[in-house]
This record gives C-alpha cells, structure tokens and sequence, in this order.
C-alpha cells in the first residue's frame, strides 16, 4: 500500500504541490515564529552575558512587578556605594544611573519606533561597553553613542547633538562610539552615555544610582559576594550575581517582546494551518470521488477495506511530511523577512543566528502531519466504502454513508459546542490567555459548523451569483453557474476556505471600525480642552507644564499621568493620577456612581474607578483596598465612585498626592490645555509649541488632530494585521486553484465534447474563470457575514466597556473585489489545462 499511494503521489504531481503548499505556508508560519522569537532571546542572551561578562555582582533597587512605569526608573541612594565598598571580598565598584530621554540630530527628535532612548552614566571601567571609536566622555557636556544610532544617523566623533532632558534641551558634544556588550544596536534603543553628574542633574535624580556593578577579589565567588553584599543592604535594594543579572536582564527585553509576538505569530499561523486543513479535505473528497474504479479494482483484487484506509491515509502521511519538512526549513526564511520588515519600520530587534530548536522541530512537524491526517480521515473512510462490484460499472457513484442523514444534526452539535466554548471564553473569569484560547476554539468550531452547512446554501447563492455572469457570458455563464451548483457541498467547502481567511479579515476591519469609533465618541464626551500635548516615550516635566499655563490665551492647563500597580494581590493594573482641581475643566466625567464633586474629595486616602476595572477587581464603592508600586511602597484608598471611560481613563484614578506618597511620578503623560473663550485654535497650537520648543518630544495636537492621528495608528495596525491575513487568503487561493485543477480532470470527457460541438478554448477558459469567481463570491459573502456577525457579538459583549459596533462598508465592498480577483487569479491555471485538453482523447477518457 505503501508503494500504491506513493505512487498516486507522484503521478498527479499538480495535485500533489497544490495540496502540499496548503499544509506548507501554515507550517512555515508557525516555525518562523519559534525561530525568529528564539533568535530574539538568544539575541538578547548574548548581549547581555557579554555585557556583564567579568561583573561578580549587581546590587539594584527591588522591583517587584515590571518596571517603575511614567517615563521613570526605580532608584536608590548613592551613599550606598560606601556601604557595599566596604564589603569584604569587593575589588571593584563602578556605580551608574540610567534615565529615559530623547536625543535630537540637527533640531529634529530622532524616532526609535516605540524602543526607548537610555540616556546612561559612563563612569569606571564598565564590562558592558565595548569602545570602537574615541572614548567616555570625561567632562560635562560631553557624551558617548552607540555604535547602531551613529550609523544610521551619520554621527561621528566631535559632532554635536542635543538631548532632550526634563531641563529642556541640552546641547551636548559626542566624545565616543561604543557597543552595549558585543551589540552595536539593542532592538532599536539609542544608547547616550554622559557623566554621572550629568544624567543625575538632567533627570532630577542628584544623589540617586540605578545599580552598582561590582567585582570581585580572587578566590570570592559571586554567590558568596551577593550573599555578604545582601547583609549591608535595605530592603528595598537587592544583590544578585552578574549571571542572574544577565539572564533577568535578558529575560525582561526578550519576554517584552516575545510576549505579545509569538502568541500573535502563532494566530496567524494557526489560521493558515487551518485554512490549509479544508484544502487537504477537499483534495482528498474530490480525489476519493474520482478514484472510485481505482478503489473497487483493489477490493475486487483482495485488498481489505482497512487496506484502502491505510493507502489514503498513507497518502496524506507523505504529504503532511512533505510539506512540515519542507515549511520546517521555510520558515527560516519566513523569521528573516519578519526581521527585515520590523527593520524596515524602525524596530531593529537584536537577533543571533538562525537555528531550528528541537520544540520548533517537534511543534511544526506534529501540527503539520496531524493536520494533514486528520483533515484526509474521513475522505479516507469514504474510500473503504466502494464496493468491489464498482469496478464493472461506469458511471459508478460512492454509496452514501449511513451517518450522511446525521450531517446536519452533527453540524447544530458542533455550532452549539462552538458558542458555548466562545461564551464561555467570553464571561469566564480565566486567564487572559486562557479566555483568548477558548474563544479561538468556540470560532474554530463555529467555522467548522457553518462549512457543514454552507452546502444547502451553494445552489441558490450559485443561482443569484451566476446570474449576472450568464448575461454577461452567454452559455459560458451559464455552464459555469450550473458546474459550481452541480456538487454543492465540494463548492460549499472550497468557499469555506477563502470564508475563513476573509472572515477574519472582516472581523479585524469592523472591530477596528468600532474601537475607532468608540474612541472617538468617548473623546468627544470627554476631552474638552483645545490643545493636547503628547509624548509617545516622554512625560512633560513640570518645567514644560508651566510653559504651557504661561501662553497667552491658555486658560487652564491639566496633565494625566499613568502607570502600572497592583491592587490587593490581584494582577498588575493599571492607575492615573490627577489634579482634581483643574482637571473637570479639561475632561467631563461619565459618572456611574458619583457626580464631579467627588473630585473635590480626591486626596491622599480616596480614589474613583472605572466601573468595568472595579468590577474586575472585585471592588464596589466605599470598599477599602491597598495600592502598591512595583518598588513594594503602599497606600490604602478607599473607593468614592465609578465613572465610564475604558478607553482613557480605564483603572484607578486618584490625586496626584497619592502618586507623590508612593514616590511616582507625576509629570504627565497627556498634557491638555482649555484656551479662554473666543481663542483661536489655530493660534493656541502654535503658540503652545513655541512655548514648548524646549521639550521636542512632545507633539501638540488640535483636539480633532489627536482624534486624528489615533486613527492614524490605528489603520496602521490595521495594515500589518492585513499583511499577516493575506496569507490564509493565499492559501484559500491554492484552494481554489486545486478544486478547479481537480475538476477539470473529473470533467475531461466532457470538457472534450463541448469542444467537439464547437466550443472555442476561450470560452472554456471563460466557463472556468467563470466558476471559480461564483466560488470565490460565496465564500467572500460567507466570510463577510460570518465576519460581521463575530464582530457584532464581540462589540456588544464589550458594549458597557465603550466599544460601539460599525460597520465600514466601503471596506467590505473592497473585500468582494478582491474575492472577486482572488477567483480570476485562481482559474488563470486551471483554465489553461481545459482550454488545452485534446478532444480526440478527452472524448474516451474515463
């Protein structure tokens, strides 16, 4: 059986590739993923266990959840460095501070893509700077550049630049070029190394450190060092060996990225698996119905039923391993090209070479042969099924099943599991990773559900597609339109592929469509100052702040500042701080519980909510809860009041004295200014960015040109998404391509006799292209339902959080088009083959 199926393998090899690319490009997918998040760890490993290379021990602030959020890094006194000099065993301290800035070349702020700007202290003989040119600046005013941000922005030695601190703008001369370890770029982030001083009166941070690097004498371990160091140190500071260091360094920068790439990577590749798993279904159904004689010769020449099970699934066996073989070494170049378009938009991750783990070996092999197996199982039953006496008919069919009846009770059994499953992902209280997983697994079903049934369907979507065809083609439509509705459950499942692909398309456009405008209508309601400054990796320092009150025409001016904290012993969370004195005049409330003057009432004891982040909390109004910062400092608040604003006040929101007792920051991230009545809007702008030219890293925007530049991001998040779904739309094209390559075979006598009739080979290709575009609407019409409906429910399950549903339906029309391309595409092959058949030979093809 072995050499039978291989044989069937490689004797329709159209066939064979089609089928394989549909299982290949998913398995691609996923194992580019692993690659290319492995490299980025490794990456990252090695940067820093080079950098703290020959570093015995790293004493540091304790941080225990993330890091200190608002623009700012958790510190500790510098008198610390006489404490642990002290120490028995340490040969060497080199003490450094570290702050998030900007740097300005010729006047201009230079982007990172979202990577910060670590403005550092180059003092001592640091293991973690490699000098390749010039060396550590030694007087004020002088700086240091990584060795990445001065090639790409063309900085050499005695250049002068400029770094944007809570001061303003400092012009600085750059004394030297260094790699981070051995790295020239860390993932994108501009490196400006300066003396201690400096960075310190810069920050506000005189008389503060962020770690101490030390060495030791010889024959002291690290493990013993940290031990005696830990002895001489508070609480809230900690020591760790240099390779602990290393590795919690690297395991911060790698997880921060891998943790929302590889679970959205494997999405997508998981997606085009799937898609994938309807080809093989359908290549294997349609292949099945075409070897019927092939089938019955082998049980009329002995072969057992479960003899012909196994030469199909043998079949899909070679397959699935052909094809996670091959999309297993894919993917490396799938990994390099992800890490070029990430270059290409800024975000230069580090990366180490490329390899393949033995978990990226194992996962992509599994999910590419299991998928294939599973996918050919019930073709492969349908082939046991063939009597031997079939052999002697022509013209013989498959014998329905037994269960055939039960097809569509199944499919109700199967929806019922598929919602319950998304509900339950839906108002569950698991993981968030947990609750995404179900309501991926209640989708899968749902889609598998809806192909079951989509069959009953086909013959009058055919009827109402095919019609504009067939007065535009003639007898051309018409055969076309009657060849999609003459076996409607083959064209049901080829349009489920393409339905799934553009479904979810459709699903990401809507929801985005509702987030935007949710977004907006709740910035309509809420913001009502003129003027929005903003910093996408900045705060406005109080400096900046006053700059802006000073501005003639500005009324009132109110910051927003946010960060990350922990209520009770719940997950980290988010908190906003305020002045509740100006901020009603810039923001109007939402309130639920409460009206404005419970602002009035914000101190260092009171906090409000938003109702859905109190309700996840566990928290309703008058309760009593503790706050703590990541640097383990504490407040208890008791709850006020409950107000509706998931977009931009989503969490906690308390006085700004409560952040100043908890040693946050306050300098806001949103500054809005209220200009007085009658100003102009045109005018304020411009006045508040002359009066904030000192402070280049914000942008001041008009009230609608900040509604209009989250639009802005938004569509271009949108954009990527597209990119990553075109390919199980790809895949759906494949499909398509091997429906219609397989039919054509099925068909060749025929094809041969309408020749015969005077058929010209234009009009074949037209009947073909025809087809194909009637499958390709069906599904695109299929996906846009099935798309909007998702949406629909996601929305209105998030309704009380701000999300509006909207549809964009000039959006939708674009995706029929390309359905619609997508199906001339597709039948460019298949039509070729039918409109070169031989007539002679098709007449007596059996």
């Amino acid at each position: 059986m072995f050499r039978t199926s291989l044989r069937n393998l490689t004797s329709r090899p159209l066939r064979t590739a089609l089928t394989t690319l549909a299982i290949l490009l998913g398995v691609a997918m996923i194992s580019g993923t692993y690659v290319l998040t492995d490299q980025i760890t490794n990456g990252f490993d090695d940067i820093f266990n080079t950098a703290f290379e020959g570093t015995a021990v790293v004493v540091q602030p304790k941080v225990e959840f993330g890091q200190n959020q608002g623009d700012s890094v958790a510190t500790m006194p510098e008198a610390l460095v006489a404490d642990v000099q002290g120490v028995d065993g340490v040969a060497g301290v080199d003490p450094s501070v570290e702050a998030l800035g900007a740097v300005l070349v010729d006047d201009k702020v230079v982007k990172t893509g979202g990577a910060p700007t670590l403005i550092l202290s180059a003092e001592g003989d640091s293991s973690q700077i490699t000098w390749k040119e010039g060396g550590r600046p030694s007087e004020s005013g002088q700086v240091a550049v990584n060795t990445g941000f001065a090639d790409k922005n063309d900085v050499t030695l005695g250049d002068s630049i400029a770094v944007a601190t809570d001061q303003g703008v400092v012009p600085v001369t750059v004394s030297g070029i260094f790699d981070f370890g051995n790295a020239s770029s860390l993932g994108g982030t501009i490196m400006i190394a300066a003396p201690r001083a400096d960075v310190q009166a810069w920050y506000g941070m005189e008389g503060q450190l962020t770690s101490i690097n030390l060495t030791a004498d010889p024959g002291v371990t690290p493990d013993e060092l940290a031990a005696r160091v830990s002895a001489v140190l508070p609480d809230t500071v900690e020591a760790k060996t240099g390779e602990q260091a290393a590795a919690d360094a690297s395991g911060s920068a790698s997880g921060s990225i891998n943790s929302f790439l590889r679970p959205a990577l494997l999405a997508f590749g998981g997606v085009a698996v799937f898609v994938g798993a309807f080809i093989i279904f359908n290549a294997f159904s349609i292949t099945v119905a075409q070897r019927l004689r092939e089938f019955a010769l082998l049980r009329a020449l002995g072969s057992s039923r479960r003899q012909v099970l196994t030469g199909v699934i043998i079949e899909a066996l070679l397959l699935g391993v052909a094809a996670s073989v091959i999309g297993l070494f894919a993917g490396l170049g799938v990994a390099k090209a992800i890490t070029q378009l990430f270059k290409a938009v800024g975000a230069d991750f580090p990366v180490a070479g490329l390899g393949l783990a033995p978990r990226t070996v194992i996962v992509a092999l599994a999910v590419g042969i299991g998928t294939a197996v599973i996918a050919a199982l019930i073709p492969a039953l349908r082939a046991t099924r063939v009597p031997p006496v079939a052999a002697l008919q022509e013209g013989a069919v498959l014998p329905e099943s037994r269960f055939s009846r039960l097809s569509t009770p199944l499919a109700v059994l199967v929806a019922v599991g598929g919602i319950g499953v998304a509900v339950l992902g839906f108002f569950g209280d698991a993981a968030t990773t947990t609750r995404l997983l179900e309501m991926a697994g209640g989708a899968m079903l749902l889609f598998i559900a809806i192909a079951m049934v989509a069959k009953y369907i086909v013959r009058p979507l055919t009827r109402i597609i095919g019609w504009p065809l067939e007065r535009l083609g003639g007898t051309s439509g018409r055969l076309a339109r009657e060849n999609a509705g003459r076996n409607p459950a083959r064209t049901a499942s080829t349009a489920a592929a393409l339905m799934i692909g553009l479904g979810l398309v459709v699903f990401v456009a809507v929801f985005a469509q509702g987030l935007k405008a949710s977004f907006i209508d709740v910035f309509d309601k809420a913001v009502t100052a003129d003027v929005v400054a903003f910093g996408s990796t900045s705060t406005l320092p109080e400096k900046g702040v006053e700059a802006m009150r000073a501005v003639p025409g500005v009324e009132t001016v109110a910051g927003l500042t946010f960060t990350n904290i922990k209520i009770n012993d719940n997950a980290p969370s988010f908190a906003n701080a305020i002045a509740p004195a100006v901020f009603p005049k810039v923001w109007k409330m939402d309130w639920i519980n409460g009206d404005d003057s419970l602002l009035d009432k914000l101190d260092g004891v009171s906090a409000i909510a938003d109702e859905q982040w109190a309700k996840g909390q566990g928290l309703a109004v008058g309760d009593t809860f503790t706050m703590s910062t990541s640097a383990g400092k504490a407040a208890t608040l008791t709850l006020l009041g409950t107000y509706r604003d998931p977009m931009l006040l989503y969490g906690v929101t308390v006085s700004n004295s409560v952040f100043d007792e908890l040693g946050l920051p306050t300098d806001p991230q949103i500054t809005m200014a209220k200009g007085a009545p009658g100003a102009d809007l045109d005018t304020l702008k411009t006045d508040v960015e002359s009066a904030l030219k000192g402070f280049p890293t914000q942008t001041i925007y008009t009230q609608q040109g900040y509604k209009d530049e989250v639009s802005k991001q938004i569509n271009q998040l949108l954009l990527m998404l597209y990119a990553l779904l075109a390919m199980s739309v790809t895949i759906s094209a494949f499909g398509i391509v091997n429906t219609l390559v397989l039919s054509v075979y099925e068909r060749t006598r025929e094809i041969g006799m309408l020749r015969a009739i005077g058929t010209s080979r234009r009009q074949m290709r037209r009947i073909v292209r025809y087809e194909s575009v009637i499958t390709s609407v069906i599904g695109g019409l299929m996906g846009t339902v099935v798309g909007v409906v998702f949406a629909y429910a996601v929305t209105t399950r998030f309704a009380d959080q701000g999300f509006t549903f909207s549809v964009p339906f000039g959006q939708l029309g674009i995706f029929l088009v390309v359905a619609m391309i997508v199906g001339v595409l597709a039948a460019v092959l298949p039509a070729r083959r039918a409109a070169r058949v031989n007539i002679l030979e098709a007449i007596h093809y059996e």
